[in-house]
């Protein structure tokens, strides 16, 4: 990270999401039946909210459905001690 404007002197990231937020973060071994257990659950709300009369409501509400999936499991890895981060995530600058 840069100190300042002034001097462009660069500190190193402290965290391994200052390093590439973007790549790919394996999880532990451990954490993976709870992310199953969290992908099944949002899997049934899914096929109840594909129940209700089509429109754009339900379309908005598979979306953000969606969205709360992907930031539930991200919170579970990010924040395990035991999730890495590959040097080579797939991610230019990783």
């Amino acid at each position: 990270m840069w100190q300042d404007n002034k001097s462009m002197e660069y500190e190193e990231p402290k965290v391994a999401t200052e390093v590439n937020p973007f790549g790919y973060f394996k999880p532990a071994e451990s954490m993976l039946p709870l992310i199953q257990e969290v992908r099944e659950a949002y899997t049934a709300l899914h096929k109840f909210i594909l129940t209700l009369p089509a429109s754009r409501q339900r379309s908005v509400a598979i979306t953000e459905l969606e969205t709360s999936a992907m930031w539930a499991i991200k919170g579970l890895v990010l924040n395990d001690g035991g999730s890495t981060q590959p040097n080579e995530s797939g991610v230019t600058g990783a």
